[in-house]
């Protein structure tokens, strides 16, 4: 698979474990192992959703066995997607409450609670990715959208795009406001 494409899929793989966490009372750690040693070739919610994101018609639907009779791993993720998942998920993890007040501040007419949570997850993996990470800004967008026409709603690309780039256009403002010492912006 192409290089950007096993992002974008790290990237889908961080909103959907957000999304779990919101949608269940899961351990995050718990979350953050199943997703990172994933083994595509077992059958469960997390790999029949990696399946059809990453359209991997390659792989049958059956356990696949070793040549001994054991089950087979298949590893969803190389290093680089499982290190980009794990930085992605903590750090949207860590950085929750400051992405749901940018989300409050921006988008003031949806009480943050009130914003699909499917939404909620892909705005927060964007915001983290927009302060803290060094991925350019449309890119950060573009994903965020594709992944919205992916998972969520009808309405939630055009949601998404608006929130993000209500973010952007005040960025300026945002990363002042950010502590110098931990990365982390005061609201």
């Amino acid at each position: 698979m192409k290089k950007e494409f096993r992002r974008h899929l790290a990237r889908t793989a961080t909103v959907l474990a957000l999304y779990e966490l919101d949608a269940t009372n899961n351990d995050p750690e718990t979350v953050l192992i199943a997703y990172t040693q994933m083994n595509v070739a077992e059958l469960d919610a997390r790999v029949e959703a990696y399946r059809e994101l990453s359209a991997l018609e390659s792989f049958s639907h059956k356990k696949k066995k070793k040549k001994n009779g054991e089950k087979a791993t298949i590893k969803a993720f190389n290093e680089a997607e499982v290190q980009m998942f794990q930085r992605l998920m903590k750090g949207a993890m860590h950085h929750r409450e400051q992405a749901d007040s940018l989300i409050a501040t921006y988008a003031p007419e949806w009480p943050t609670d009130q914003i699909a949570s499917v939404d909620r997850a892909i705005l927060r993996v964007a915001i983290y990715e927009m302060l803290y990470e060094d991925v350019p800004i449309k890119v950060v967008i573009n994903e965020a959208v594709e992944i919205a026409k992916l998972l969520g709603g009808d309405s939630s690309p055009r949601f998404i795009n608006g929130v993000l780039g209500s973010i952007v256009d005040n960025l300026d403002t945002i990363s002042e406001k950010r502590d110098p010492n931990t990365g982390s912006a005061s609201e």
